[in-house]
């Protein structure tokens, strides 16, 4: 992995806890020894309004976390973990091939939409068309199984990736 960052966008929709898990990565990072450097983004003031957290990880020894800068760079991004898969779609221009893509199967129909199930409201064909790495669970379903809510999807993401991306981070545990 080298001493350079670890750069994830994770995005979703206002009542996903994007905040607070991001928060909560901040404390997980910092008790092994890695720096996380974090900007959070709410869109709409009210549920299912666009939220984004871009976050960079730092591992212990790195030189580069002197930039203490959340901002990631067009082509420089290694996860974008995808909580609403239509918000997913804003943040293509961050990825490069090798970009991991961590998707949950859940879908909030284009607002004004009478008929969700039609083919153009379907963003898992645009996520078909790409040849990234990529794994589209039931995230929800699994956080429910494993920690009893639903509210600890994106910890089973993030878990998810630091497993695939091989990086030596401690999964992070349910702080019930």
């Amino acid at each position: 992995m080298g001493n350079t960052s670890v750069n994830i966008v994770l995005c979703g929709v206002g009542g996903q806890g994007i905040n607070g898990v991001t928060r909560q990565l901040h404390v997980h990072c910092l008790n092994q020894g890695w720096h996380c450097v974090s900007a959070v983004y709410k869109g709409g003031a009210q549920r299912l309004g666009s939220v984004r957290a871009e976050i960079r990880l730092f591992p212990p020894g790195s030189d580069a976390v002197e930039l203490k800068s959340s901002q990631i760079l067009p082509g420089t991004l290694h996860a974008l973990i995808v909580m609403e898969q239509w918000e997913g779609l804003r943040y293509f221009s961050l990825c490069n091939p090798s970009t991991w893509m961590l998707m949950d199967e859940f879908v909030e129909f284009p607002p004004g939409n009478r008929d969700p199930q039609q083919n153009e409201y379907n963003p898992s064909k645009i996520w078909e068309g790409l040849n990234n790495p990529k794994i589209t669970k039931d995230y929800k379903a699994l956080a429910i199984v494993e920690w009893g809510h639903a509210r600890f999807t994106a910890i089973a993401m993030l878990n998810e990736y630091f497993e695939v991306a091989k990086l030596p981070l401690e999964k992070i545990k349910n702080n019930k």
